[in-house]
């Protein structure tokens, strides 16, 4: 196992990397609003990854990965509420509504696989 202290100084150098990366992907690829899918998020996520694997293999990074397929899930339902409710109410009463079905999607499905 690797140290805490240089997991961490990895993580953030490859995370680094995987941003450069990705936004240079995102500068090549066309049309322009496409490139928002190679924000920050899914490089740093990528690079946790890989670090995980390394220091404490696949059992671990799948149970991340896991997670973070939880949290998009929850994620695109937050949107997907939240968009209709602005039309009823003001924003702080719409996302709070799409908080609580991101709740139900992420925490839920995340709760319900693990225990």
């Amino acid at each position: 196992m690797m140290h805490a202290a240089a997991v961490i100084g990895v993580k953030a150098a490859t995370g680094g990397l995987f941003v450069v990366l990705f936004a240079l992907i995102g500068e090549a690829v066309r049309p322009k609003w496409f490139a928002g899918l190679f924000a920050a998020a899914p490089s740093i996520a990528l690079a946790g990854l890989i670090i995980t694997v390394v220091d404490k293999g696949v059992g671990a990074a799948s149970a991340s990965l896991l997670g973070m397929t939880f949290g998009a899930a929850g994620l695109v339902t937050f949107a997907l509420v939240a968009r209709p409710l602005l039309d009823r109410f003001r924003a702080v009463a719409a996302s709070a509504i799409a908080l609580m079905a991101w709740s139900v999607v992420a925490v839920g499905g995340y709760l319900g696989v693990f225990h």
